[in-house]
């Protein structure tokens, strides 16, 4: 399992202070890159020299309590893989005050050759780099 620790912003909210629900799948989106930025890895570097993208194809989010603005969150991820050419974040928002839970889904998003536009493999430096939140904590 992968967990960053990620700061909210007044950006980052509606009109009565509470983020924004498309602002939780962003925080999956920054600890994704995350995972790669702790293994030294530049993800979207990666994805240029290996001629891919991965794009999103399924998202499930269920929300138990709201963010406040300016409250630090805690975002917990784990990847799963489904087949050579899918890959599954399931991710867990917890307030970092008392790691109550926020919310929690999944992310699914597959590898596609950037020439032809057709799902392929996953490249192995891409598929080792997602392997890092894979598992139980």
């Amino acid at each position: 399992m992968f967990e960053m620790r990620l700061q909210t912003y007044w950006g980052d909210a509606d009109a009565a202070g509470r983020v924004f629900f498309p602002n939780y799948f962003r925080f999956v989106e920054c600890a994704e890159e995350e995972l790669f930025r702790t293994a030294g890895i530049e993800r979207l570097k990666l994805f240029e020299e290996s001629q891919v993208w991965m794009p999103r194809v399924e998202t499930f989010a269920k929300f138990s309590q709201p963010i406040r603005v300016s409250e630090a969150v805690l975002v917990q991820m784990r990847t799963h893989f489904k087949g050579e050419k899918t890959v599954r974040m399931e991710f867990e928002i917890l307030s970092e005050k008392d790691r109550s839970l926020v919310a929690q889904g999944y992310v699914t998003a597959v590898c596609i050759d950037r020439a032809n536009g057709k799902s392929c493999s996953l490249p192995p430096a891409i598929r080792e780099g997602y392997a890092r939140a894979a598992g139980k904590s």
